[in-house]
């Protein structure tokens, strides 16, 4: 009897709104460093010749590293990776339901990067306003490095939908057509 090894899936999410911030902030900083360099007043200039470089590195840090990781889904876990801003493992004993969701609340309220909503306790993990994913867990689950939060749902964003979501609910044994 042969054991089959489920081949994990990599699910990558649209990076392009991580791309034009990264764009926009970081040419911001720059001019700000080469405007103080260059023209200010001797006080003003020391000051923002040191800010501008942390500050253009503390944004890099948050916005470079989600371009280049993916979620993956494994044979017992789905793995949520987005750069620094979040590094968890959510078990399919955990995940009860999946389906295609769009945002209610507006993308501006939710945003991009990692949101968590405390009084309906969903976790938002995302990089654009379309081809969203929820998982509805079957209760309440620790989820965070320092400070847990109570999670009961989560939110992706992913580029395709519909694969994701057939190999979601295959992995957790949910019929393809529920």
């Amino acid at each position: 009897m042969n054991a089959r090894k489920t081949q994990p899936l990599r699910i990558d999410y649209p990076i392009h709104w991580f791309v034009i911030l990264t764009i926009v902030f970081e040419s911001v900083i720059v001019w700000l460093f080469f405007t103080a360099y260059a023209n200010a007043a001797d006080n003003w200039k020391v000051l923002w010749l040191v800010v501008s470089p942390l500050t253009g590195l503390l944004i890099g840090l948050f916005l470079v590293p989600p371009m280049l990781t993916h979620h993956l889904a494994g044979e017992r876990s789905l793995r949520l990776r987005m750069g620094l801003l979040i590094n968890e493992t959510v078990p399919y004993s955990w995940i009860k339901e999946v389906k295609q969701t769009s945002v209610h609340r507006g993308g501006l309220r939710v945003g991009i990067g990692v949101r968590y909503f405390h009084i309906s306790r969903i976790l938002f993990v995302t990089s654009a306003f379309s081809s969203l994913v929820t998982m509805k867990l079957d209760g309440q689950h620790d989820m965070g490095r320092f400070r847990k939060k109570q999670v009961e749902e989560i939110v992706i964003s992913v580029r395709y939908a519909s694969p994701v979501i057939d190999t979601l609910r295959g992995r957790i044994g949910v019929p393809k057509g529920d």
